[in-house]
């Protein structure tokens, strides 16, 4: 049975009843005072009185019930037209439709509810158009690699080239190419997960910090940049040591990735408003205003970035998120780039 019929049938039981009872009330009454009428004995002329009665009632009631169920249905069909609207509009959406519009534009309820899915058609459209962005920026990343090393092994089979050990080490850097894209893609898709949780455990931040630049100290002496350290070794907090290594990987990563030969990145520690604060400054050629706001957003780029997927930053929020910390970054085009992490001692 269609929706606006069970309403329409709700709406005429209960009107109904409602008459039915003052029918009967009516009637009952109208009886019980001719009954007590003295004017005259004949009992014919009160029964006949008493019959007019109730045919006037029934044929009213009769009319007033058709009445109803016309009016009723009528009711239903307004009432339900809306809600019917909104189903048919969240079925598309289902089916995977988009930019689509809702004619109710009353500001109740309903009307509120019209938008609501009218802005989550808008936010699934902004999803879809970041997914395919995603994929096709993801599809470069890997084919890249591969088609480097393809070059390579096919150059070294066909015999231009001899396999020197700088040949091979140009393809186990490609090889850790995808072994990085692989492994980012993993640790989003664990961040994204609802059961994931960061592991916290009371420690002194300065030697997480050391930590981390120690793994990087290769790559940082062959790029010949220095780095400073400015830490603050009496702060001990709650974290996450491999989730917070791997926030500053990533953000001393793209600091290298920003700095010219000889550049300098300066890490500092220190306490502020009840947190502690780690910054990370480069000198390194700095980014635009559009590209600060967008720097954390999934696969986006900086144009002149030497290399990386656009989603290492993008970890590096979530990260900071999941410690209930605030990140934020600021750059100037030719000057450098820092890049402030806002941590709570206990979470």
């Amino acid at each position: 049975m269609k929706f606006h019929i069970k309403i329409a049938l709700i709406i005429a039981i209960f009107s109904t009843s409602i008459l039915l009872f003052i029918t009967g009330i009516l009637l009952y009454k109208g009886h019980e005072h001719l009954m007590m009428l003295h004017i005259t004995d004949s009992k014919e002329l009160i029964h006949h009185f008493d019959m007019a009665l109730r045919e006037t009632a029934m044929w009213s009631l009769g009319l007033l019930l058709i009445f109803i169920l016309i009016s009723s249905l009528l009711i239903a069909k307004t009432l339900t037209k809306p809600i019917q609207e909104l189903n048919h509009f969240a079925l598309r959406l289902v089916r995977g439709d988009r930019h689509l519009k809702i004619s109710y534009t009353i500001n109740d309820q309903i009307g509120q509810l019209g938008k609501s899915l009218m802005k989550l058609d808008e936010t699934l459209n902004a999803y879809e158009l970041r997914r395919k962005e995603m994929t096709q920026d993801l599809a470069h990343e890997i084919r890249n690699p591969l088609a480097s090393i393809k070059s390579y092994l096919s150059a070294f089979e066909d015999g231009i080239w001899t396999a020197t050990p700088e040949r091979l080490k140009a393809c186990v850097e490609e090889i850790d190419r995808l072994i990085l894209l692989v492994g980012e893609l993993d640790t989003l898709n664990d961040i994204n997960n609802p059961t994931f949780k960061v592991i916290m455990k009371e420690q002194p931040i300065a030697n997480v910090i050391e930590k981390s630049v120690i793994a990087l100290a290769s790559e940082l002496l062959e790029r010949e940049i220095q780095v400073e350290l400015d830490l603050d070794k009496t702060i001990n907090a709650k974290v996450d040591a491999l989730r917070l290594n791997q926030i500053l990987h990533n953000i001393i990563k793209n600091a290298m990735y920003h700095v010219q030969k000889d550049g300098i990145i300066v890490i500092k520690l220190f306490k502020e408003s009840g947190d502690y604060i780690i910054l990370v400054h480069d000198n390194g050629v700095g980014m635009d205003e559009e590209a600060s706001k967008k720097i954390f957003e999934r696969n986006y780029r900086v144009e002149n970035r030497y290399t990386g997927n656009g989603i290492g930053m993008t970890i590096t929020k979530k990260l900071v998120e999941a410690h209930n910390g605030t990140i934020s970054v600021k750059s100037e085009k030719n000057i450098g780039t820092t890049f402030c992490i806002q941590m709570p001692f206990s979470t």
